[in-house]
């Protein structure tokens, strides 16, 4: 007898089929021969072959995975649509998933009120993510009513904000489980039948008194100022364009979230800040994340903004901004003004900086990309970024070329490093700028360069990846430096020198041989480089040779011309 027994019937496939055929004989064998007997036959002949193809499906692989593996198969499938299907690839999983409550907690009240009904029953007591759409049927909406306290996150999608605060009051009581709120609310109001924008009553939200973690999509701020968690930790922002924003909703709101960890703000539209008190700071002692990135904003309004908030203990802050119409003004401050950012500075930053990178992209896009990244001892970070778009722009309409324009911008960067309080601790300057220096250029940007050099002490490593080396070693090239530049530049003492896919603007062999130069003059100086990494396209060996003299240490590269390019 087969010793494989199909689990609850306590009978093995032998036992089965024994039997099966001790009650044929029987039906065959016993006077009268009526129908019913054997419709009955038939019906226990249908359930043997259902319960012996049951048994043997348990063998099969797909069906032997554990039980705690099983059930977290549904969990890494997003759409909701695949969780309803793997539950139909066979009887077997449809149970095991059908168990597990947690599988069914997202409920999108848009998908009617039977679905929902269905998906609250098999969600049992889990904690429930809620997801109302525009013009959901009422009915959706109050089956959600009695299950108010097992709801987890509450997620409004392109609703009305009258309508957001008529759901937010469906229940009366307090929402104990709620940590999570996404509005998505790009009109304040209803455009078939417009109404002002009521502030929300007292009982609206008042069960969100737990509430961590808030995702508000709006084309005004002015709906913060009457919001209020004081238990939130984390808060993201994205103002589409509309009418002008006033930043004092927004400073009201941090204001009355004193528990912030994770702040990420991105704000479309024009900023103000009218009726913002001068002395006004807002505190955030606990935001270990900060970002602050103005779309339309060529005015730098984004650290005026930034002054009047302090998150002393960020480990990473970001203060963007940029404009889309391409034109930049020849007097336009990109960065922030020296009084301006010693406040800033002081207000984000406590440990001093070791680390700087100045970077500028985008030229073959049409666009500049600028972004100026500090570094402190502990590792916090802070960047300051600017963009450009010129994608759609007619070039007759602009004050100055793209290149201009990069070089203009990376001009007031070294101006910005410069001027940083925190600056003699600075161990390792990394330069990124792949473009040529116009001429008109080249005697601002060389003056520039030195200023900044002398305003640094001793560096770990210094990096020039993809730069006009006119501007770097005006004194060692053989030709095209500034006459201008009397004075010339001195390298700092630096222990690793790195210069990576040089501009083209000078050969490679005027390059090396000013490379050499320096090294040379370097090391008359006794501050020799204990290394000096270089890559480029063609090395001459002599020049290769000739600099292990004077360097502790040489590390030479060929590089190809198209991976010049891709750099």
């Amino acid at each position: 007898m087969d010793s494989h027994t199909y689990p609850g019937r306590g009978l093995s496939v032998s036992q089965l089929i024994f039997a099966l055929n001790e009650e044929l004989k029987r039906v065959a064998y016993s006077p009268p021969f009526t129908l019913e007997a054997v419709s009955q036959l038939n019906r226990d002949a249908s359930l043997a072959l259902a319960t012996i193809r049951e048994w043997r499906n348990s063998f099969a692989c797909v069906n032997r995975i554990p039980m705690d593996v099983l059930t977290l198969i549904p969990a890494h499938f997003i759409s909701q649509r695949d969780r309803f299907r793997v539950a139909s690839v066979c009887r077997h999983w449809r149970g095991v998933f059908l168990m597990h409550g947690a599988l069914w907690s997202q409920i999108f009240l848009r998908m009617g009120e039977e679905c929902v009904s269905i998906l609250l029953e098999r969600a049992k007591g889990s904690p429930l993510d809620i997801i109302v759409h525009r013009h959901d049927p009422i009915g959706t909406i109050a089956l959600i009513s009695p299950r108010a306290q097992q709801i987890r996150s509450l997620e409004f999608r392109n609703r009305n904000w009258l309508d957001i605060i008529a759901v937010s009051e469906f229940n009366s009581g307090q929402l104990p489980l709620l940590r999570t709120l996404k509005i998505n609310c790009l009109r304040t109001f209803d455009w078939y039948s417009p109404t002002v924008v009521t502030p929300p009553s007292p009982t609206s939200f008042r069960g969100f008194a737990n509430l961590e973690e808030f995702v508000f999509t709006s084309g005004t701020l002015s709906l913060l100022g009457h919001l209020v968690f004081p238990k939130l930790t984390t808060f993201e922002l994205c103002s589409t364009p509309d009418s002008e924003c006033n930043a004092l909703h927004l400073l009201e709101f941090l204001k009355a979230s004193p528990l912030l960890n994770t702040v990420k703000l991105k704000i479309s539209a024009a900023v103000v800040l009218r009726g913002v008190p001068q002395e006004m700071v807002v505190l955030l002692p606990n935001v270990e994340t900060f970002s602050l990135h103005l779309a339309e904003d060529p005015t730098s309004e984004v650290y005026n903004i930034a002054a009047h908030i302090s998150c002393p203990f960020s480990r990473d802050t970001s203060l963007m901004h940029n404009m889309d119409d391409g034109n930049v003004a020849d007097s336009l401050g990109v960065f922030p003004a020296p009084i301006l950012w010693d406040t800033i500075i002081h207000r984000y930053m406590a440990s001093p900086i070791e680390e700087v990178t100045l970077e500028i992209k985008g030229l073959e896009e049409e666009e500049i990309e600028s972004l100026l990244t500090f570094q402190s001892s502990d590792a916090t970070i802070f960047r300051l970024g600017f963009n450009v778009d010129r994608t759609d722009v007619d070039e007759d309409e602009l004050d100055m070329s793209l290149v201009e324009m990069g070089w203009k911008i990376f001009s007031q960067a070294l101006i910005t490093i410069r001027d940083h309080p925190l600056l003699s601790n600075v161990k390792r300057l990394h330069i990124k700028y792949k473009a040529a220096v116009p001429n008109a250029y080249l005697t601002d940007v060389a003056h520039g360069i030195r200023e900044l050099f002398e305003s640094l002490g001793p560096l770990d490593e210094l990096t020039i990846r993809g730069c006009d080396l006119r501007v770097f070693l005006p004194h060692f090239l053989d030709s095209s430096w500034p006459d201008e530049l009397e004075k010339p530049i001195v390298f700092l003492r630096t222990k690793e020198l790195t210069i990576l896919h040089l501009s083209m603007e000078v050969d490679e062999m005027e390059c090396a041989s000013a490379i050499l130069k320096l090294a040379k003059s370097q090391h008359a100086l006794a501050i020799p480089f204990e290394r000096v990494t270089v890559h480029m396209e063609w090395i001459p060996g002599e020049i290769e040779e000739e600099l292990r003299r004077w360097v502790g240490a040489v590390d030479f590269h060929e590089d190809e011309y198209m991976e010049y390019m891709e750099s």
